[in-house]
C-alpha cells in the first residue's frame, strides 16, 4: 500500500487517508492554509503506518491525541475501545458495544465508518458477529489484505481463523 497519507497538528495524526488525499485538501483548503492552522503531513507517521499495513506491530501512543479528532464522546469511547484489539485479533461490533455499556451495535459500525486515522484506531480488526468481513473505507479487500498480513485467515469474506488470546491468572 503505497498511498497512506497521515496529517498532523503538533505531531499528532488527525487525518489518516488510505489513497487519495484530495477529498481533505478540497474540504480544508490548500496545503499553505493547513500549515497556517498548524497541520501538516507526517511523514515519518506514514512511514510507520505502512509497515503496519503489511503486518508490523506498531505502538501509535505518541501520536494519538483523539481530543484533536472532531469526534463525539461516543465515537471517542468506540475509538479507545477499538484501540485495545491486538493485531492478530478480531472483535465483533456487539463486542464493542458491550464493552462501552451500549446495545447501539449499529452506532458503533457508524462510528468506526467515520473513523478519521485507520490503522491507528483497528477498524479493519471489527466484524459482523457471524464472523463476516464487513464495510470498510478502504474496500473490503483492503480490509481482508491487512487482516491476512497480520496472520488472519479469511475465507470468502468470513474470518476463519484468529490468533487468541493467551489467558492470564
Amino acid at each position: 500500500m503505497d498511498e497512506i497519507t497521515a496529517y498532523c497538528k503538533d505531531n499528532k495524526v488527525i487525518k489518516v487517508f488510505l489513497g487519495k488525499t484530495d477529498i481533505f485538501l478540497e474540504k480544508e483548503g490548500d496545503t499553505e492554509e493547513l500549515k497556517k492552522q498548524g497541520i501538516e503531513r507526517c511523514e515519518n507517521l506514514e512511514e510507520l503506518l505502512k509497515k503496519s499495513f503489511i503486518g508490523e506491530d506498531i505502538d501509535f501512543s505518541e501520536y494519538i491525541d483523539l481530543d484533536l479528532l472532531e469526534v463525539t464522546d461516543f465515537e471517542k469511547k468506540v475509538y479507545i475501545e477499538t484501540m485495545k484489539i491486538k493485531k492478530g485479533q478480531v472483535k465483533s461490533y456487539k463486542e464493542i458495544g458491550e464493552a462501552i455499556e451500549t446495545k447501539g451495535y449499529r452506532a458503533v459500525g457508524n462510528a468506526l465508518n467515520k473513523n478519521p486515522i485507520a490503522i491507528i484506531v483497528p477498524c479493519h480488526r471489527v466484524v459482523g458477529s457471524n464472523m463476516t468481513l464487513t464495510g470498510f473505507r478502504g474496500g473490503l479487500d483492503m480490509k481482508k489484505e491487512m487482516l491476512n498480513n497480520e496472520g488472519i485467515k479469511v475465507k470468502k469474506e468470513k474470518v476463519v481463523r484468529w490468533k487468541l488470546k493467551t489467558l492470564q491468572k
